[in-house]
C-alpha cells in the first residue's frame, strides 16, 4: 500500500513497518492509561472515530510522509485496542474471568486479522486500487463507534465475578475497620 498509494520505494515501505511497530507498542501504554482516566467506553469511541477519519484519508495520502503519519496513527489505535481490552473485560466480567474472556476477544481479533487483509486484497484484485477497501474499513470503523454505547455488562455477572475480590478485600480488614497489616499487638 505504501508503494502504490504514496509512491514510496520498497526500502521506504519496509522501514515504515519498523516505525509503525513502535507506535503499536506505544499505543498499548497510552490508550490503556487514558482509559483509566476517562473510561473504556470513551477510549473505544475515540479509537473508532480516529480510525474512521484516518482510513477515509488514506487513499488520498499521495506523499510518503502523510501516508506514514496516517499509518502510525492507525497502529497507535491498534495497539490501544490491545492495551485496553484486558481492563475492559475485567470491568465487565470481573478479574477472575479475564483469561477466558480476553482469550475469546483475541480469537475474534484474530479472525478480523485474517478477514481484513483478505478483504483488502480481494478488493484490490478486483478494482486495481486500495481505495474501495480503505473506504469500507472507514465505514466499518464508523459503525463500530456505536458499540461502546450499546454493549453492557451481563446482568448479574459483574457482582458475582467480583465476589472473590470482595471477599479478599474484606479479609484484609478487622472488625474495627483497620487494615489487618497495620494492627500492632496490644500486649
Amino acid at each position: 500500500m505504501t508503494e502504490e498509494i504514496a509512491g514510496a520505494s520498497a526500502a521506504a515501505a519496509a522501514s515504515l513497518v519498523g516505525i509503525i511497530a513502535i507506535f503499536n507498542g506505544a499505543g498499548r501504554f497510552l490508550w490503556a492509561a487514558l482509559s483509566d482516566l476517562i473510561g473504556r467506553k470513551w477510549v473505544f469511541l475515540a479509537l473508532f472515530l480516529i480510525q474512521t477519519v484516518v482510513f477515509f484519508l488514506m487513499p488520498n495520502a499521495t506523499s510518503y510522509g502523510f501516508f506514514a503519519v496516517l499509518a502510525c496513527i492507525v497502529l497507535l489505535c491498534y495497539g490501544g485496542g490491545f492495551g485496553t481490552m484486558p481492563a475492559f473485560s475485567a470491568d465487565y466480567f470481573g478479574s477472575a474471568n479475564v483469561g477466558r474472556i480476553y482469550g475469546l476477544m483475541l480469537t475474534a481479533w484474530s479472525a478480523g486479522g485474517i478477514a481484513g487483509p483478505l478483504l483488502i486484497s480481494r478488493v484490490h484484485d478486483l478494482t486495481g486500487s486500495y481505495d474501495g477497501a480503505l473506504y469500507a474499513i472507514a465505514a466499518i470503523m464508523l459503525v463500530s463507534a456505536i458499540l461502546p454505547f450499546i454493549v453492557r455488562p451481563p446482568r448479574g455477572r459483574p457482582a458475582e465475578a467480583r465476589q472473590p475480590e470482595l471477599e479478599a478485600e474484606r479479609a484484609r480488614f478487622t472488625r474495627d475497620g483497620a487494615p489487618a497489616r497495620d494492627r500492632t499487638p496490644t500486649r
